[in-house]
């Protein structure tokens, strides 16, 4: 089954690393922190509970990844990992985004927002579509359209902003974890924003999600 809320959280969490929008004007701070393996404990509390992003996780110097080797939980800081990391002082490291607040977000901006709000980006799925895989029901094949939309204070900033979000999507096709394959498609105007005082320009880069098997 598709779940849909993992694969809007996977397209933010994933813009963020890209550092589409710089650290600096995310407002966000990058730490490390060493945690020590103890052959039973499988989860481990970060420091700052708000928590933007996961840049990295080494076990040993070893690379762990998102989904396959550990979970998040970004409303406490909590990372958890499938399979407990051995004993050792200071093996387990992760890197992470911290802050009150963000530039990248899966909803919309809110009206009352001002100028230094931005820039923005909004992600969302804005339609999907099933089809049958085999006779029998039993299982279908299941595409998403995804829109993701670059807001900021003008023409200039908003075009840097859709190349490196379709250069992210280009290099990254086959590198999700909730769905197999994503590639950009529809670019839509330049328009003048509602949000930011009616100062702000927006446009949306959409991308399709393809080949989500679900029985």
């Amino acid at each position: 089954m598709a779940d849909l809320m993992s694969i809007k959280e996977e397209l933010v969490i994933r813009l963020r690393n890209a550092d589409i929008i710089p650290i600096s004007t995310r407002s966000v701070t990058t730490l490390s922190e060493s945690f020590n393996g103890t052959g039973a404990a499988f989860s481990f509390t970060l420091t700052n509970n708000t928590v933007k992003n996961i840049r990295s996780v080494t076990v040993g110097g070893s690379p762990e990844y998102w989904y396959d080797d550990y979970t998040v939980n970004y409303s406490t800081g909590v990372v958890t990992f499938l399979s407990a990391p051995p004993l050792g002082t200071g093996n387990v490291v992760i890197v992470y985004d911290y802050g009150a607040t963000d530039r990248i977000f899966p909803d919309y901006p809110q009206a009352w927002l001002k100028q230094n709000s931005f820039p923005r980006i909004a992600v969302d799925l804005v339609s999907g579509s099933s089809t049958e895989h085999a006779l029998g029901a039993e299982s279908v094949w299941t595409e998403f359209t995804t829109t993701i939309i670059c807001y900021d204070k003008s023409e200039t900033n908003v075009e840097n902003l859709v190349t490196k979000t379709r250069d992210f999507l280009r290099a990254n096709k086959k590198s999700f974890h909730n769905f197999p394959f994503i590639t950009p498609t529809n670019t839509g105007p330049i328009i003048v924003s509602p949000f930011g005082e009616n100062k702000i320009l927006q446009r949306n880069q959409d991308a399709r999600i393809r080949f989500i098997y679900e029985t």
